[in-house]
């Protein structure tokens, strides 16, 4: 019994060893991770944004709230 007992501490002892590198490896890498997730959150949103020019004062655009669109059947 003396030996299955060696063998069953020397897993458990490496299982261990494994789960506690693997905690600090993720803690340590979890703040630049975050920052570059934000950093590409970011630039999605920036792609995603539309930009409008201004439209001239006296265009047809300028004017086109003014009027209620008629809708004409085809």
């Amino acid at each position: 019994m003396g030996i299955e007992f060696g063998i069953a501490l020397v897993l458990f002892t490496a299982l261990l060893w494994v789960v506690v590198t693997f905690t600090i490896l993720s803690g340590i890498d979890r703040p630049e991770r975050k920052a570059r997730r934000q950093e590409r959150r970011a630039d999605r949103a920036e792609k995603r944004r539309i930009r409008y020019r201004p439209v001239a004062g006296g265009s047809r655009l300028a004017q086109r709230g003014k009027h209620p669109r008629i809708l004409h059947p085809h």
